[in-house]
């Protein structure tokens, strides 16, 4: 069922159905969480949720694809398996054709990259999803890459689903985004988002673990609360940095 009362203006002011599909919600429904706590990661959008630790589990429990790897889902294929994107964390949310398709950042940060890969158009119902086809990283998707100070490199997948046609970008590389802005949207029909972390930047909240553990997906809000950053970005680019500074100071000697 479709909460139209949501909605940012009666049905009958929408001139097509695309334009109901993708409205806004009224001022103030979701508020974001934490909005000024950059630890705290947010949800992209209203719909179902399941989170993994590392993209392994992910792939036994989840995603059935059978090249499914997390290189050709950010659309290059030719990366060495050596990448911070090998074990990473990942947030999958599933929209249905009665959720609001407008989607949004999870942190705030700066746009790195913006890219659109694939050509295909199969179903992102959990079914589908779960089956032999490589939905995830054969769809018409859209990838967006954000630098964040506490969680370091996050990347949102946008994934077409077999009734879409576009995936359609809001902001551009360069430009800075708080948590919960508009980021990009959906023609019409149900699609599937992941959101990448690199291991160790963060911990998915206890509910929404302990739903995925038990095989469920978790009825989540554009806003609410994804997870918390564990400070691992910045243990982990620290050490680089006392060498950069060292070797400053050395120069300067």
């Amino acid at each position: 069922k479709i909460a139209v009362e949501d909605a940012e203006k009666p049905p009958e002011q929408y001139d097509t159905l695309q334009e109901f599909f993708a409205r806004r919600l009224k001022p103030g429904l979701r508020p974001i969480h934490s909005l000024r706590d950059s630890t705290i990661a947010v949800m992209p959008a209203d719909s179902r949720c399941v989170v993994y630790v590392d993209v392994d589990r992910a792939r036994r429990f989840w995603i059935k694809g059978r090249n499914f790897n997390v290189a050709a889902l950010l659309g290059r294929p030719q990366l060495k398996s050596a990448t911070i994107w090998d074990d990473c964390a990942i947030a999958i949310n599933r929209l249905s054709p009665t959720d609001c398709h407008r989607l949004h950042a999870s942190v705030g940060g700066r746009v790195v990259r913006v890219e659109t890969h694939g050509h295909e158009f199969m179903g992102s119902e959990w079914a589908a999803t779960h089956s032999s086809v490589n939905v995830m990283t054969e769809n018409e998707r859209l990838v967006m890459e954000f630098e964040s100070e506490e969680f370091g490199p996050v990347v949102q997948v946008m994934i077409g689903a077999s009734e879409v046609g576009s995936v359609q970008a809001l902001v551009k590389p360069g430009a800075w985004v708080t948590k919960g802005d508009e980021v990009a949207l959906f023609a019409y029909g149900g699609s599937l988002m992941a959101t990448l972390f690199v291991a160790g930047t963060i911990k998915f909240d206890e509910d929404l673990r302990r739903h995925t553990a038990s095989g469920y997906e978790t009825l989540v809000k554009y806003g609410s609360s994804l997870g918390k950053s564990t400070g691992g970005w910045q243990r982990r680019i620290a050490p680089a940095e006392s060498t950069a500074a060292a070797e400053a100071e050395k120069q300067d000697g």
